[in-house]
């Protein structure tokens, strides 16, 4: 079991330095960077790329909603007489809204040309309005393409890990399946570690070796299985100890995707919490009128032994 040890993983050694799970169930790092301002630590290029889509959505209305109010306004403390066209001149809401629709057609270089700029301050505020059109259009169409072709892996991961029998012995396991129909992975790998507590109340972290760390072709479900043998920490061990251990197993999965052409990630990992005992998973797929059917709601199913 000596030399599966890995001290390489990136986290630390002491127990008392690191707060709760290594990888968050989404797959992302529970690592909280402090100490420098945020506008330094953030991204916002890859803040829109990872936002929901719903977000998405919001930010840009909003974004697009701040610049013609912004127009707007210029618009209005330019004069009255530096736009021609406007209809509404005892109205003062009538010509705010007159306003808004020019800086919207401004904007987007629509330009009905019922209202224009006579003024050389109006027409200077619609050139550079023209110029931001131009420009924010770029970036929100850079921000979509960006989104639509980010390399994703659409993997999941059970949700529970079960330690069972396993050919005399035995095994923890879980299993992932690409969800989607035509992003089947390609040469996927995936390394599997443990972090454990030892007595000194220090982190130790092993490699865990695998049944199988590699399929030619993801198309149905990949159990994950760790034989619990000499080589294993959790040789020998009863329930009880592995708890004592505080384990956390990580996965990361690597693969071909073949719809983006190109290496995807996903991480996952199981906490104690996520440890069932005496339990086996139940099967993902059947034979059915000369194909076989895969069944995604099944992923979590388990049963005891």
């Amino acid at each position: 079991m000596i030399e599966n040890v890995n001290q390489d993983t990136g986290f630390g050694e002491r127990s008392t330095d690191m707060g709760g799970r290594m990888v968050n169930k989404d797959g992302s790092y529970n690592i909280r960077r402090i100490g420098i301002h945020v506008h330094h630590r953030m991204s916002n290029y890859q803040n829109m790329l990872t936002m929901p889509r719903w977000q998405f959505l919001i930010v840009i209305f909003l974004v697009y909603l701040l610049i013609n109010c912004v127009f707007t306004a210029l618009y209005w403390f330019s004069g009255p007489t530096g736009l021609e066209g406007i209809q509404h001149q005892d109205d003062a809401l009538g010509q705010l809204q007159e306003l808004f629709f020019f800086s919207t057609q401004t904007l987007t270089t629509v330009g009905y040309g019922r209202i224009n700029p006579v003024s050389e301050m109006a027409n200077w505020i619609a050139a550079i309005e023209s110029l931001v059109g131009f420009l924010s259009l770029a970036i929100a169409t850079g921000l979509l393409y960006g989104r639509f072709s980010r390399p994703r892996a659409f993997i999941r991961f059970s949700n529970l890990i079960v330690h069972t029998n396993y050919k005399g012995g035995k095994a923890l396991m879980f299993r992932l399946v690409c969800f989607k129909d035509d992003h089947l992975l390609m040469n996927a790998e995936i390394k599997v570690n443990v972090r454990i507590v030892t007595p000194e109340n220090t982190l130790r972290f092993y490699n865990l070796r695998l049944e199988r760390s590699h399929v030619d072709s993801l198309v149905l479900n990949w159990t994950v299985v760790h034989p619990i043998d000499e080589d294993s920490p959790f040789y020998g061990l009863t329930q009880k100890e592995i708890v004592t251990l505080q384990p956390e197993i990580a996965a990361n999965l690597t693969g071909f995707d073949e719809v983006y052409s190109s290496i995807v990630v996903a991480r996952m990992s199981y906490a104690i919490q996520d440890f069932k005992f005496g339990f086996k998973f139940l099967p993902m797929y059947f034979s059915k009128s000369k194909r076989t059917d895969l069944d995604l709601s099944k992923l979590n199913l388990i049963d005891q032994e």
